[in-house]
């Protein structure tokens, strides 16, 4: 580069820091409230969505029994069964 083209070019760097110097140097802008969002209404479930109520057939104590069950075996963990022994003897080489 010639002598004259390189002081264009440092003139030309030197004014954009300056600008973007006197950018950033400026007082920051107050920021709006916060806007308070109401939390979303679940509506209610239109009859078709809702389950039937409880048949007479169905004893109140065997749905506990079900439930009592059920939560013994999710929360019981897989016992360890020991491996059987093979139906036939070792094979011969």
């Amino acid at each position: 580069m010639r002598p004259k083209s390189c002081k264009i070019a440092l003139g030309a760097m030197l004014s954009l820091s300056l600008v973007l110097l006197t950018a950033c140097a400026s007082a920051p802008q107050p920021l709006p409230p916060p806007v308070v969002v109401a939390p979303p209404s679940i509506p209610p479930l239109p009859p078709e969505a809702r389950q039937p109520p409880t048949p007479g057939l169905c004893s109140l104590t065997c749905s506990q029994g079900l439930s009592s069950l059920l939560g013994s075996l999710l929360s019981s963990p897989t016992s360890v069964v020991a491996p059987e022994l093979p139906a036939s003897g070792p094979t011969p080489r």
